[in-house]
């Protein structure tokens, strides 16, 4: 059994047409699901980037290995925290990754018999490149069997830059219409906005109309979704699709707007903690299911540990989503997610309810405490924590428990960031006072400690 382990970064489940969107983003990933199984309530418990792909390849929480920054220098992964694909590799697979994750972490890179990383700047990496590679790999090597590979695809990543003949396939108008300045106002006067200035006055000069910008994720996923159709018709043409299992997901989601935060993916809100999971297997998956149940990033080492015969270590926070599939496993209560690069925050989620606490770094002057009802309010647009004491304590301890459980008396390391200086911050910091605009005035920090 081979596996092929594909992340798509910065997807959001809801952008996908097999999750139930309107637009039609996605009919290679569609038709896979179709024959594979499709998990509806995956939740990435550590975000963003770092965070989440230590997370995954470690099956163990942020609480434990401590990467709970985006680009904090002074953390780094201890050697008695194993890899997956270091057991993979000790077990006899060739294992080979197209990817440059590596540049940010070392880590990243261990367990590789062959580590290619395409010379290019990090998000600005493209489907086509990695397909490439990636392509010739299986070409050139296809005897070295059973084989674990790993492709990182950055679309749709900022910046959504498509190929051209995508640009406009989920945008009808004039995306440059003077008419629709005001939509981009609340967009401009965020702090992001100085991030991406140089995306915006280059790459999409004079754009008026934000819904352009949100339609340009759409046409990214599209364009990524055309090139993972091509490596399926590969692997087929090369007799390898039967006996492969393909496991498709996203480290995180992305905001488009929502809640204030504009083409980024920070804030425990559903659109970037709740990502795609599907696995597809001829062999050893039923077909066209999907399930309801809580999974999270820290199952995907087990299920493919599971997979090709091998045991799963005791050390290992997740479950063999196998299991999960053929009913064998409890389902989860609830998932505990958290962040720690522009704000420090943690969201426990259950079937109905969603709380949100800050711990501080807030740059949006948000309440302490969020209460979302997600069966009413799926788009989490009023907080009713106000209303609904007794659900705010009642997650609330659930959710201190449980950190406490993982944590034993460790010190908690979101805790121990905020004692520092925030990454997310010094990026702001410096893109403000290039503008020449003070950053005291956009952000007094605050704590909640």
């Amino acid at each position: 059994m081979n596996v092929l382990l594909l992340a798509l970064d910065t997807l959001r489940a809801d952008h996908l047409s097999c999750y139930g969107y309107s637009k039609k983003t996605s009919p290679n990933i569609d038709k896979l699901a179709s024959k594979g199984v499709l998990f509806e309530r995956c939740y990435a418990p550590d975000i963003p980037t770092q965070p989440a792909y230590t997370t995954i390849y470690t099956s163990r929480y942020g609480l434990e290995h401590g990467i709970v920054s985006h680009g904090a220098e002074e953390q780094t992964l201890p050697r008695d925290f194993k890899i997956f694909t270091e057991l993979l590799q000790n077990a006899g697979f060739t294992t080979v990754a197209v990817d440059n994750l590596a540049v940010m972490k070392p880590w990243f890179k261990r367990g590789y018999e062959y580590y290619i990383c395409p010379p290019k700047p990090l998000q600005f990496l493209t489907a086509d490149e990695v397909n490439d590679r990636a392509i010739r790999w299986l070409k050139f090597y296809r005897d070295k069997q059973p084989f674990f590979m790993f492709l990182h695809y950055w679309d749709p990543h900022t910046p959504y830059t498509p190929p051209k003949e995508y640009m406009k396939l989920f945008y009808e108008g004039d995306e440059k219409d003077p008419r629709k300045a005001p939509s981009m106002e609340p967009f401009k006067k965020s702090p992001f906005y100085h991030l991406m200035k140089r995306w915006m006055l280059e790459l999409l000069p004079e754009v008026t109309d934000i819904k352009y910008i949100s339609s340009l994720y759409d046409s990214e996923i599209r364009y990524l979704d055309d090139r993972l159709g091509e490596l399926f018709d590969t692997l087929d043409d090369l007799e390898l699709l039967d006996e492969t299992l393909i496991v498709i997901m996203a480290d995180h989601g992305e905001s488009l707007t929502e809640h204030g935060i504009f083409f980024d993916h920070h804030g425990v809100y559903e659109n970037t903690i709740h990502v795609p999971l599907i696995l597809y297997s001829e062999e050893i998956l039923p077909k066209g299911i999907k399930v309801p149940h809580f999974v999270e990033h820290v199952d995907i080492a087990p299920t493919i540990l599971e997979a090709v015969g091998l045991e799963i270590p005791e050390w290992m926070r997740g479950r063999s989503l196998f299991k999960v599939v053929k009913g064998k496993a409890p389902s989860r209560r609830f998932v505990v997610c958290g962040e720690c690069t522009y704000e420090a925050r943690r969201a426990i989620v259950m079937d109905e309810w969603k709380l949100i606490k800050t711990y501080g770094g807030d740059l949006y002057n948000r309440p302490r405490i969020e209460l979302y009802n997600l069966r009413r309010d799926p788009q989490e647009g009023k907080n009713v924590a106000e209303e609904f004491p007794e659900v705010v304590n009642e997650l609330e301890l659930q959710m201190v428990r449980w950190i406490e459980s993982i944590l034993g008396e460790k010190p908690d390391p979101i805790r121990v960031q905020l004692g520092r200086y925030l990454p997310g911050h010094q990026w702001l910091k410096r893109a403000l006072e290039s503008e020449g605009i003070p950053w005291e005035k956009w952000f007094e920090r605050q704590r909640y400690i």
